[in-house]
């Protein structure tokens, strides 16, 4: 009877051990994908941001260009067969001139569209400080992909956008993100593919190619704390 309980005993201390040491809270979790990036001092170094590349999609090259200042604004400016693609959001608004979708001028987005954006201000890591901007996050155990394991993690913004975050068990690199998204008055299944991660000027990693359903794009260059007059996101 002794040796039966020194055996459960055991057994038990050995399991709430192995628990305890191998299961992350999504804190540890959030923390080491933090640090794999750069660190909380340098992605709170990032103020502003330049990036000049080019959409790959169904055989064509679309280069843009995008200005953001961090929580103040952002502006994406690209050209297709000579139309000239805008959008731009800041903290109150979101406009945009898409001359293919009959939008041949600047017009007011609509506050679906606006409240799905203004969370893209944040250029700084969106784990960065979670608590501190009014999200919330949620760990939702482990998947496997292509022979990787990924920590599945909710983040949902202080506006209710929410998307869950594929995190590499090893590299602590996002690896794919999953949001819903609504398009045309209907809610669709957005899945963004993060690749190509660089180290930037002030120290910390970000992709430098996102593939979202087959439309790639590729940031040939990224310029940071580069001087964006904030009327770049103004519209008269």
């Amino acid at each position: 009877m002794k040796t039966l309980f020194s055996t459960l005993f055991i057994t038990c201390f050995l399991f709430a051990f192995s628990a305890t040491s191998f299961a992350q809270t999504v804190d540890e979790v959030i923390a080491s994908h933090v640090a794999a990036t750069g660190g909380t001092e340098n992605w709170k170094k990032l103020q502003s941001m330049k990036i000049t590349g080019h959409i790959e999609v169904q055989g064509i090259e679309i280069p843009f260009t995008q200005q953001a200042v961090h929580n103040k604004g952002y502006r994406v400016d690209a050209e297709f067969q000579g139309m000239q693609i805008i959008q731009i959001t800041n903290q109150t608004k979101s406009w945009e001139q898409m001359p293919f979708a009959g939008k041949t001028n600047l017009e007011p987005s609509s506050e679906d569209e606006h409240k799905q954006r203004v969370d893209q201000l944040d250029i700084q890591n969106e784990f960065v400080d979670w608590k501190e901007k009014g999200s919330s996050v949620e760990l939702l155990g482990k998947d496997e992909e292509d022979g990787n394991e990924y920590f599945k993690v909710r983040l949902t913004t202080k506006t209710g956008n929410s998307a869950i975050h594929f995190i590499d068990t090893k590299t602590f690199l996002i690896y794919k993100t999953k949001r819903t998204a609504k398009m045309q008055g209907q809610e669709m299944e957005m899945e963004t593919k993060l690749m190509d991660y660089k180290l930037l000027s002030v120290g910390v990693k970000i992709p430098h190619k996102t593939d979202q359903m087959g439309q790639v794009l590729v940031f040939d260059k990224v310029e940071a704390n580069v001087a964006i007059p904030e009327s770049t996101f103004d519209v008269k």
